[in-house]
């Protein structure tokens, strides 16, 4: 599961920029102690999350015995807690020797501020370029040269569903259900006694995901990116559309919303208090990690009317370009991410696509098999929930203008803030 740290990414953006100096991957006096270790800092504490990364550190210290390990995850806030803990100590020159972040805008923010490592050289030592999707690539580079590995693909556009709920209601969601069908079903999922639509409102990244699948549904892949680089107004005819289809199902949602986290949404659907919920693939891990089944439990669908794009949530990895703790070990720690046999057995836990095109998908279950050739052939586009697809700042106005939406409802004043952040956030 990827939350979104979008809350506190402009925050740690600025913090980057005063981080501590030196050359790149150059040693530093960030670690305190004796000992060697590898610091690895990421926000995976999930059932879900904790078992794939133990994936990663079984692989670290298969390759390189003489390190020890150390998980500096940091709990809660969907990400944001971490963020805030990041921030302190790249402020202070104490870099971990590795950390999590998103590729495209996420690690640009990074990039830019020079405190991520070019890493090319492993890239082409590796042979990583092959394994990658073309516009995943592109994502991880500036200027020609990469700066991060990634390690998984997740999909943003999953519905979750619950058979025996579509069943008693009379409805079927397929992959060619329009989001005006979907939303005209509502009432008949209201009638069958359940909320229509699960949502976890206490993780402010879920709202504003489910509004992105909408605007994605009516938008299609190309419409999405030129609306994050402001090329498409968010006042656009299609974008109002998807708003207000946004507004009709957020009265359609379970009256517990505002106290429910994302992984708790999920739930209560796959126990068949609610009839849908929309969630990235990181659900998957978690729901057949509590033991529901796929198919009789739960199922899934892409998010209407987004069958033929891959709204991509994915996780990499960076070391730091000045005072990095041990600089040899962090290179050893990347090398094992994009191994083939890691890949496999990382996403089997994690519940996502290998974003290695040579990663085996043998004992996979049909959704992840599913997902990583979809993630392999389809259009890719960035979730701008996830703070991925634009700068942070932008991401951060339009997850405060959803935050504001669910009270309000007002579709004008939502497309105003939008459109006003366009012209004001996504300059050059």
């Amino acid at each position: 599961m990827t939350r979104s740290r979008v809350r506190v990414a402009l925050a740690t953006s600025i913090a980057l920029l005063v981080a501590g100096c030196g050359g790149a991957g150059g040693s530093g006096s960030g670690r305190t102690g004796g000992g060697k270790s590898l610091e690895v800092f990421s926000w995976w504490t999930s059932g879900s999350e904790s078992e794939a990364l133990q994936v990663l550190q079984k692989a670290f210290t298969t390759a390189d015995p003489g390190v020890t390990f150390k998980n500096a995850a940091v709990a809660g806030g969907g990400g944001s807690n971490a963020r805030t803990v990041l921030a302190t100590r790249l402020q202070g020159g104490n870099p971990p020797d590795s950390w999590q972040l998103h590729p495209d805008q996420d690690l640009m923010s990074v990039v830019q501020d020079g405190n991520a490592a070019d890493i090319t050289d492993l890239y082409k030592s590796q042979g990583w370029e092959k394994q990658l999707p073309a516009s995943v690539k592109a994502m991880l580079q500036k200027d020609g040269k990469y700066y991060a590995v990634p390690v998984n693909a997740h999909r943003a556009n999953v519905l979750w569903t619950n058979p025996g709920v579509l069943k008693k209601a009379g409805v079927q969601i397929t992959d060619s259900t329009t989001p005006a069908e979907f939303v005209a079903d509502l009432p008949k999922l209201k009638a069958a006694g359940v909320a229509p639509v699960c949502l976890g409102a206490k993780d402010t990244f879920a709202p504003a995901q489910l509004l992105e699948v909408f605007i994605l549904a009516n938008l299609g892949p190309d419409g999405w990116k030129q609306l994050l680089t402001g090329a498409l107004s968010f006042n656009d005819a299609k974008v109002r559309t998807a708003v207000t289809q946004f507004a009709t199902t957020l009265s359609n949602t379970n009256s517990d919303s505002a106290v429910l986290t994302w992984d708790q949404a999920a739930l209560q659907t796959a126990e068949g208090k609610c009839a849908t919920n929309l969630m990235g693939d990181w659900a998957f891990g978690e729901l057949t990690g509590k033991g529901k089944k796929d198919g009789t439990d739960f199922g899934h669908v892409t998010f209407p009317g987004t069958s033929g794009v891959f709204d991509f949530v994915g996780d990499a990895f960076v070391i730091p370009a000045h005072n990095a703790p041990d600089p040899k070990a962090e290179k050893a720690w990347l090398e094992q991410l994009l191994k083939p046999e890691v890949q496999t057995q990382f996403n089997l836990k994690k519940g996502s696509a290998p974003v290695s095109s040579q990663a085996s998908l043998q004992g996979y279950p049909d959704y992840q098999k599913k997902a990583a050739k979809d993630f392999q052939t389809l259009p890719i586009v960035s979730s701008l929930a996830h703070a991925q697809g634009a700068p942070a700042e932008f991401a951060n106005t339009y997850l405060d203008a959803v935050t504001s939406f669910l009270g309000s409802k007002n579709v004008d004043a939502f497309l105003k803030t939008m459109t006003s952040a366009q012209k004001t956030q996504l300059g050059d």
